[in-house]
Parts: structure tokens; C-alpha cells; sequence
């Protein structure tokens, strides 16, 4: 009995040990493969929390680009801009030369002998009806037509492109509006015509070439007088009138009149 009660007891311890053994295998392990903490510098072992290594930086709303950031342009070599010159620029204090105020006294003749010769290439002789068809275009010419003497001091950049743009109208507008003037007073005023169209194109086809001549005489008086301002009021009414006779001068001489009863 003693026997079987000492086998017993040994064969539990024997269980306890291989049990013991095997259990312990794999702490040993653990421990064989943990990875040694570096020493700091005075020697002692970092703490464990020191020594695992940091979780990978996820990336922040601020480390996103923005969708709106504007990239800067690559850098270009500058432009070679133009000269700035002021060109045309009026001289209030500019003389103008005895030759100079010859030539716009002797331009103002012209209009008047237009008006006389209206008298005498149609059949309306009188000089007041002539006159008065004159006066009506060069009025209604002066309006859109004060944009053909339009000259840019700083002939440079998108203000040029407006002055031309204002030319261009005026040149294709002033005729027929100047026509329009002398042919409608002549019509209501001084008897109607038998074939109106036909008188109307009369005064338009005048009333383009005394623009045309007018527009000359403008710009020959203006490279006479330089620089001066001067007379520039009598330039620009020696060129209206122009219009406004040519236009007479045309719509007297394609007209018929209707037979006064």
C-alpha cells in the first residue's frame, strides 16, 4: 500500500514537470526573440514605450493641397515695351505764319463758289433756296462728321483702335445724313422734285465728294499750321461746309423740278 501511494505521488510530480517544461517553452521563446531596448545615454534601459517603434503618419486635411491654390507662372523674360511719345501734342502759343492764314482765307471762298455754282447746273437759279440746302447739310453733317478730325495725341494701345473705329462710322454715316439735310430741305421747302430717289442719290453722290475734298482741305490746313490750335474751329467749319455745298451742288443738278402750275 505504501508503494502504490509513493508511485502515485511521483508519477503526479513527473506530470507537473513535463507539464511545467512544456508551458514554459514558449515564454522562453518570447523572450529569446524580444528585441533588445537600447541603452540611453547614462546606461539605464529605455522604458518599453520609448523603445516600439512610432505608428506611420497618416496624412492631415493641412498636407492635402488646396483645389484653388494657383501654381506661379515660369518665369519669362520681360517684354520690350515701345517708347512713350507724345506725338501732335497742341501749342495754344504757336503762331501761325502769314502764308499759313492766306491759305484759310482763300479755302473759305470755296464753299461760296459751291453754292453759286448749284444755281447754275440745275433749274433753280435762285441763291437763297441754294444757300438754305447748303446750311441744312452742313449742320446735319456736323454731327456725326466731328468724328473725322479725331486725332490721337498717344497714338499707342487700345485708344487708337476706338478713334479709328469712330472715324470709320463717321466716314460711311456723314453722307447720307448730310444728303438727307439738303435733299429734304430742298424737297419741302423750294417745290418737290418729279423723281426723288433719283434727286436723293444726286445729293448723296455730292455729299460723299465734298466730304472727301473736305477731309484734304482739313488735313493740309492742319500740316500748315503745325502744332498751333489756332483756327482749328474754322478747319473743321471749312470741311462741314464742304460736305453740306457738295451735297447741293449734286442734288441741284440730278433733280427735276415739277412744272409750277
Amino acid at each position: 500500500m505504501k508503494r502504490r501511494g509513493k508511485g502515485r505521488a511521483w508519477d503526479r510530480g513527473v506530470r507537473a514537470l513535463l507539464m511545467g517544461s512544456l508551458l514554459g517553452a514558449p515564454v522562453a521563446l518570447a523572450v529569446e526573440q524580444a528585441p533588445e531596448v537600447p541603452p540611453t545615454q547614462d546606461g539605464a534601459r529605455a522604458p518599453e514605450s520609448l523603445a516600439e517603434p512610432p505608428p506611420p503618419l497618416e496624412p492631415t486635411a493641412s498636407d492635402v493641397p488646396f483645389m484653388d491654390t494657383v501654381t506661379p507662372p515660369p518665369a519669362v523674360p520681360p517684354r520690350v515695351l515701345r517708347p512713350f511719345i507724345p506725338h501732335g501734342e497742341p501749342d495754344t502759343n504757336a503762331k501761325l505764319s502769314g502764308g499759313t492764314i492766306a491759305a484759310h482765307a482763300g479755302l473759305t471762298l470755296v464753299p461760296l463758289a459751291s453754292v453759286w455754282t448749284a444755281t447754275r447746273v440745275g433749274g433753280d437759279t435762285r441763291l437763297g433756296a441754294t444757300a438754305a440746302e447748303a446750311a441744312a447739310g452742313t449742320l446735319l453733317a456736323s454731327l456725326p462728321g466731328r468724328f473725322l478730325f479725331v486725332h490721337p495725341s498717344y497714338p499707342q494701345g487700345r485708344w487708337l483702335e476706338l478713334e479709328v473705329g469712330a472715324f470709320g462710322a463717321a466716314f460711311v454715316v456723314t453722307p447720307p445724313i448730310a444728303a438727307l439735310g439738303t435733299w429734304g430741305m430742298g424737297e419741302v421747302a423750294f417745290g418737290a422734285s418729279e423723281q426723288r430717289g433719283h434727286a436723293y442719290l444726286g445729293a448723296l453722290g455730292g455729299a460723299t465728294a465734298g466730304m472727301l475734298l473736305g477731309i484734304a482741305a482739313h488735313e493740309g490746313l492742319k500740316h500748315l499750321a503745325g502744332s498751333s490750335e489756332r483756327l482749328a474751329t474754322l478747319r473743321s467749319y471749312l470741311a462741314f461746309s464742304l460736305i453740306g455745298t457738295g451735297a447741293t451742288v449734286g442734288y441741284q443738278w440730278s433733280r427735276t423740278p415739277t412744272q409750277r402750275r
